[in-house]
């Protein structure tokens, strides 16, 4: 997941400002004192400069009272908050659709969702995912960024260590991700795996079921249809081989006993040996009409 690139462009360009201006304050650094000596610059001097400027994030108040590079009151609102940035050696552990995920290296095992700029984080690393690195995190808009100055290690991860990473980011993840750096902000706390809620003719039977189909329609009532004998047997569950499910001599359904469901019991002798639930469906002729080339069973 990248910022929008208006969003990269602006960043790019205040960060850059700062790290040349912090770069001359402090009399240069490994050949960096202004634009024409940073655009020149490896990728390795550029990071001795950022992190001199981390070592030195007072610059920031400086950098905002003369603002050398015109920025208006908003833009430079960005640069206060890096002073909650974080420094230190991660694990970049999965990417995922929101923000690929930074693991701290040491426990408590804590878990980032992170942005890139320009191009995927994943796109930069030289290695397939898990790959330990050196990177700084940076605040920006309620989100965490990495500002793209990243040193990798020369190391692969065996299955065990892999293994080991899935669980920490499990762990993490239970604690909530933390998407920003900006202070006060809290990760929301875990949320308790919702239990499914039982079926309606569960709760149903459990509770209010009677063992006879006299009782049942004492406390409920005369069903809105009846069919006994063969007729109810008719209407029962079968086998693909057309043979009876249940052993039945009765069929009593009740439309109105659970919302938005018809109750079917079955009986013998009078006892229920079975109920169960349809959705309750408004007919029309229209559906009564078979595909072309087809015909209804008969």
């Amino acid at each position: 997941m990248l910022l929008p690139p208006e969003e990269a462009s602006l960043f790019l360009s205040l960060y850059q400002h700062l790290i040349v201006f912090a770069a001359g304050r402090l009399g240069g650094i490994e050949g960096i004192a202004d634009f024409a000596s940073w655009r020149a610059a490896s990728h390795a001097a550029k990071g001795v400069a950022r992190d001199r400027l981390l070592d030195n994030i007072g610059l920031i108040d400086p950098f905002i009272e003369e603002n050398p590079g015109e920025f208006r009151e908003a833009d430079l609102a960005h640069v206060l908050l890096w002073r909650h940035f974080v420094r230190g050696t991660f694990v970049v552990e999965r990417d995922l659709a929101s923000y690929t995920i930074f693991l701290t290296e040491r426990a408590p095992v804590r878990a980032y969702g992170v942005l890139g700029l320009t191009t995927e984080i994943v796109d930069i690393l030289p290695d397939p995912l898990p790959v330990p690195i050196r990177a700084i995190l940076l605040p920006w808009n309620g989100r965490i960024i990495c500002d793209g100055l990243i040193s990798t290690y020369n190391i692969v991860y065996g299955p065990g260590i892999r293994a080991g990473l899935k669980e920490d980011y499990r762990r993490a993840k239970a604690e909530g991700i933390i998407t920003s750096l900006e202070p006060g902000w809290r990760p929301e706390p875990p949320q308790p795996p919702k239990t499914p809620k039982t079926p309606a003719i569960e709760r149903f039977l459990r509770r209010k079921c009677p063992v006879t189909l006299t009782e049942f329609r004492q406390r409920y009532g005369p069903p809105a249809s009846l069919r006994t004998g063969a007729a109810a047997q008719e209407f029962g569950p079968r086998r693909p081989d057309g043979t009876a499910v249940l052993d039945l001599d009765t069929l009593a359904v009740y439309p109105n006993l659970i919302r938005n469901q018809i109750l079917y019991v079955y009986a013998r002798e009078d006892r229920i040996v079975c109920a169960t639930v349809a959705e309750r469906t408004s007919w029309s002729k229209a559906d009564l009409k078979p595909p072309p080339g087809h015909t209804l069973m008969r």
